[in-house]
């Protein structure tokens, strides 16, 4: 938050405080930190007395409906609003439903975020876009009650995986506790949006982990359409199984492939500390942070995951070199 304009966080002041009807929306196939972000964002401009919607073009992921607000979620924006609030998405063609020609406030913490908003807010030094808005809200006038702080902290929580990633700093810890000072309940969000898994995610994991594979640092494997399927996993994602391969003594990248029915295959990438995963991702339109990032990729499924091993084992073989 040090580091942003301060002329453009009064733009974007003055546009909350004449905006009426406002849309907050955030990436497709969106995690925790968009999660939780667009519903505190919504929550917080409600109170302060503005129409606001929650809107998710993929619907909110099931593991999230515990959240104050997840009833809300819409999957279009509707008519009559006169601005859109972008959070956690980097990039325009990410953003789940389009904002056309609508003024867009674009608040993110990645990197690579391409500042395709009017007013654009980009803080990559915050662990988490919800870490931003908090630091943002007495600047814009947002109201955090125990509701938007619930969600501030499910952000913070998940895009942290429990405060165990190098962006975790004593900063970070110091707002979650003041979140919680606020409301927030850590053991119910920790537990119910990471350590709580459904049965089907588990049998959908199965599929995943029977063909992992190992070669010079980098571990893989890939989710099918087929996998999903068998296993009654509704979702189009890898149920939060790259964070489990992340894990792996000795790997220096984990990286999974999901196959997607439109023809692309979601690719996501966690990296070791000394490793900038980002700069893979971005070789293939996609982007993130130094030590995760994701990209979608078209074509045919075998084709991209060898291309996608090929470019991450070079990257390697550069870093270590």
């Amino acid at each position: 938050m040090a580091g942003l304009p301060k002329a453009e966080v009064n733009r974007a002041r003055r546009r909350l405080v004449a905006a009426q009807h406002v849309a907050v929306v955030s990436h497709e196939r969106p995690d925790g930190d968009a999660v939780g972000s667009v519903l505190a964002m919504a929550l917080s401009l409600r109170l302060s007395g503005k129409s606001a919607e929650a809107v998710l073009s993929d619907g909110l992921p099931g593991r999230y409906r515990f959240l104050p607000g997840a009833a809300s979620v819409r999957r279009e924006i509707p008519t009559g609003v006169d601005l859109v609030v972008s959070v956690d998405c980097s990039t325009l063609d990410r953003l789940g439903p389009p904002a056309g020609d609508l003024p867009v406030i674009n608040i993110d913490h990645h990197a690579t975020n391409t500042l395709f908003g009017e007013i654009n807010l980009i803080d990559p030094q915050a662990s988490a876009t919800a870490e931003l808005l908090f630091d943002l809200a007495p600047h814009l006038s947002l109201p955090i009650d125990a509701d938007v702080a619930t969600n501030l902290l499910a952000g913070i929580v998940t895009d942290t995986i429990g405060f165990r990633t190098a962006s975790t700093t004593p900063r970070v810890l110091q707002v979650a506790a003041e979140l919680m000072t606020r409301g927030a309940a850590l053991s119910e969000v920790y537990d119910r949006a990471l350590n709580q898994h459904s049965l089907a995610a588990l049998r959908y994991w199965s599929h995943g982990l029977s063909r992992l594979e190992s070669k010079a640092g980098l571990v893989w494997c890939a989710l099918t359409i087929e996998d999903r399927r068998n296993a009654e996993y509704r979702g189009n994602d890898d149920a939060d199984l790259i964070n489990l391969l992340g894990t792996i003594d000795g790997a220096r990248v984990a990286l999974i492939l999901v196959e997607q029915s439109d023809g692309r295959t979601k690719v996501s990438w966690r990296g070791r500390e000394g490793f900038n995963v980002a700069r893979v991702a971005e070789q293939f339109g996609g982007g993130g942070h130094d030590l995760a990032a994701g990209a979608m990729i078209t074509g045919e499924r075998a084709q991209v995951e060898q291309a996608v091993l090929d470019a991450t084992l070079v990257a390697l073989g550069a870093a270590s070199g």
